[in-house]
């Protein structure tokens, strides 16, 4: 009788790819707030570097109206790490309920150190065309570049598909000792960062399903003037 012997396999090995930590981590985190909303949120120091990196995202996205006037107030948010642990509570709090059922999954990662450099690059043409690219505005841009690559730059920014409200969502990662945790949270993404705009019936599910004012984030703007002692420009100048 013919026996047979164990073949050994010559193809490749399949290998974990290098997105797969960060994209487990973000759908972890999802099923966290699904259950336990802003109790998913700890305090760690690489919030802020997150933090920094959503306020470059804003200074590139945000309404020059709003800059002008909220950016002092969001400066010395920035400053307080608890307000910005604050903030990513108050966000995943109202994300609770959204997300229950919205079954969302990963659908692709990118490093947040290729994001970075983009981000910086948008902001300063963006500044520039606005005739606010001072020798202020250069150092604080440069300042919260660095501080969110020092937290970030071996992070992922997950994207997330889901079938439900909010149909997608960006969950940041940052990697610590040999894991990634999950430093912040995106809903939307802007087209120079390969963002775009949501189709008419997810626009309509997140109108139905969320008020405008519990959507809020950075750059509201409030009643009062541009304080000229710290961006001594002109509000008539736009």
């Amino acid at each position: 009788m013919a026996t047979t012997a164990c073949q050994p396999k010559t193809g490749e090995v399949q290998t974990v790819g290098p997105a797969e930590p960060a994209q487990r981590a973000a759908t972890s985190f999802v099923h966290c707030v699904e259950s336990e909303g802003g109790g998913c949120v700890t305090l760690d120091p690489k919030l802020g570097s997150w933090d920094a990196f959503a306020l470059l995202h804003w200074l590139g996205a945000g309404s020059p109206t709003s800059i002008l006037q909220a950016l002092r107030r969001e400066l010395e948010h920035h400053r307080d790490p608890y307000a910005v642990q604050n903030r990513f509570v108050n966000v995943t709090a109202r994300y609770r309920e959204p997300l229950r059922g919205a079954e969302c999954s990963p659908e692709s990662a990118r490093p947040i150190a290729e994001l970075l450099p983009r981000v910086v690059s948008h902001v300063q043409t963006r500044m520039k065309s606005l005739g606010l690219w001072r020798d202020e505005f250069e150092q604080l841009v440069n300042g919260l570049a660095s501080e969110a690559d020092d937290g970030l730059a071996d992070g992922w920014l997950v994207h997330m598909t889901c079938f439900g409200d909010p149909y997608e969502i960006w969950v940041a990662t940052a990697k610590e000792d040999e894991r990634q945790v999950v430093v912040g949270m995106l809903t939307s993404l802007p087209a120079w960062l390969d963002g775009g705009p949501l189709v008419d019936e997810h626009v309509e599910g997140r109108i139905r399903n969320r008020s405008v004012s519990n959507t809020t984030t950075l750059g509201v703007i409030r009643e009062g003037t541009v304080d000229t002692r710290w961006i001594p420009i002109p509000i008539e100048e736009f």
